[in-house]
């Protein structure tokens, strides 16, 4: 194929994007990186073919997105090192826990970080507990006792399951920054897979700056804050 680099269109904010920076970065493949500002998106990315969202991948006649399929498509085209497990069965497993993801923490904790209003962040950090809890129980039954997600079925490196995760981690920063929340310290196991995501080469790597990343949601926040005061609903993750 081309021998072009592929271009990724993402956001420092966005732990989406994040996602396949770590995959791309896991097989040694060198990108080009696009930066996009989610509040103002530019009428030129908005016609792209991921209509205006991040991250999107492009490389010659190929446009592809959401990250899920990204990364599938990064494990085809450069299959070693394998993201995914080899028995069929666990390459099942992952799946189903990255569908779980993008569906239960991921947006609990984007609704957390953004939410301005006051009044909502009882119930909103309730949420967050809710799935970081039962984060815990699956790792309890996947028989987890720390590094990597694979670990106990033997892989002794990061995966596409932890590439999905560590992004969400990484920008727990803002959680302690604007809220003073973190993973409680009765979820051992959710804090020893952080504590290993975060130090990963490939997370570390492509992980943004944290001043920056906290300058951004500042910005972001503002805007949300103004909207707020003027009776506008914005949803700021999937549900909303």
């Amino acid at each position: 194929m081309s021998e072009t680099r592929p271009r990724l269109y993402r956001a420092i904010t966005c732990n989406f994007c994040q996602r396949a920076e770590i995959a791309f970065a896991a097989k040694g493949i060198e990108i080009e990186l696009v930066d996009i500002d989610l509040v103002k998106r530019p009428a030129w990315f908005r016609e792209k073919a991921s209509g205006g969202s991040v991250p999107l991948l492009e490389w010659d006649e190929l446009a592809i997105h959401p990250s899920p399929v990204i990364n599938e498509f990064v494990e085809e085209r450069w299959p070693e090192p394998p993201l995914f497990p080899k028995d069929p069965g666990e390459r099942a497993t992952a799946r189903m826990w990255i569908e779980w993801w993008n569906e239960g923490p991921c947006p609990a904790y984007e609704r957390r970080l953004m939410n301005v209003r006051p009044e909502r962040d009882e119930a909103l950090t309730t949420a967050l507990l809710d799935q970081l809890r039962e984060l815990e129980a699956r790792l309890a039954d996947r028989g987890y006792t720390g590094g990597y997600w694979g670990r106990p079925r033997g892989d002794d490196r990061l995966g596409v399951v932890d590439a999905t995760a560590a992004p969400m981690f990484v920008r727990f920063a803002g959680l302690r920054h604007f809220h003073d929340l973190d993973v409680p310290e009765e979820l051992p196991r959710v804090r020893a897979w952080r504590d290993a995501l975060v130090v990963d080469p490939c997370v570390a790597a492509t992980s943004p700056d944290e001043d920056e990343l906290l300058a951004t949601y500042a910005g972001y926040r503002e805007v949300l804050a103004k909207a707020a005061a003027a009776g506008i609903e914005v949803p700021v993750a999937r549900g909303d």
